[in-house]
């Protein structure tokens, strides 16, 4: 049940009823200190839920959570590819892990899909031995206006420091029509977090 009611308060945040994307962005103010700090960083395994409205009948939450683990490995590969993609025109200031040698690291730690929102950050990074940890969570529902069924997602990417502190996080959210699929617009807002990951900015030294 926790997958299923899991960002009940994001959609609220969001005003999640209008049928355009949206972005709002949280970013400490010293984040650049942790910047300077950070040369390893990694995306960990994705968290995916869906509003219980919206659940297909014949599916039980077991096999709707099965499923999602698949498409969960599947858009942590796409979003690693998409920032080594942008990489190349804007390089990052730490490296970024292999989603594979990632996913290696936490399953000798017994971290997977259907636990990743019971672990700590501050285990999470210890597990991928980096200073950094990005995760993301991705919220499904089908609104309906008048007789037509809308394609929603919402989702949300947070970087979190090894110690465990948020230092950055990003909302966004789109509303795609009955013909539009949810892979498909996860996918472009995925394309859209890369582009704003702060660790593309170019750090400025304290004046001496």
């Amino acid at each position: 049940m926790k997958k299923i009611t899991f960002f009940i308060c994001t959609i609220f945040m969001l005003n999640s009823l209008i049928s355009y994307s949206q972005t709002s962005i949280f970013e400490m103010s010293d984040f650049v200190n942790y910047q300077r700090l950070h040369k390893k960083i990694a995306i960990a395994p994705f968290d995916i839920s869906v509003d219980i409205k919206s659940m297909p009948r014949d599916l039980s939450f077991d096999d709707l959570n099965k499923l999602h683990k698949n498409e969960a490995l599947l858009l942590q590969d796409y979003f690693f590819a998409v920032m080594l993609n942008e990489n190349q025109n804007k390089r990052l200031t730490a490296e970024l892990i292999d989603v594979r040698k990632t996913n290696q690291l936490l399953d000798k730690n017994n971290i997977n899909f259907f636990n990743i929102t019971k672990t700590s950050y501050e285990d999470l990074a210890k597990y991928c031995d980096v200073d950094g940890i990005i995760t993301v969570s991705v919220y499904k529902s089908n609104p309906i206006y008048g007789e037509k069924t809308r394609n929603r997602i919402d989702i949300k990417v947070s970087i979190h420091d090894k110690s465990g502190k948020l230092i950055w996080e990003y909302f966004d959210g789109y509303e795609g029509g009955p013909d539009s699929t949810s892979f498909s617009i996860t996918k472009a807002l995925l394309e859209k977090a890369a582009r704003k990951i702060p660790y593309r900015n170019v750090i400025k030294e304290p004046k001496k």
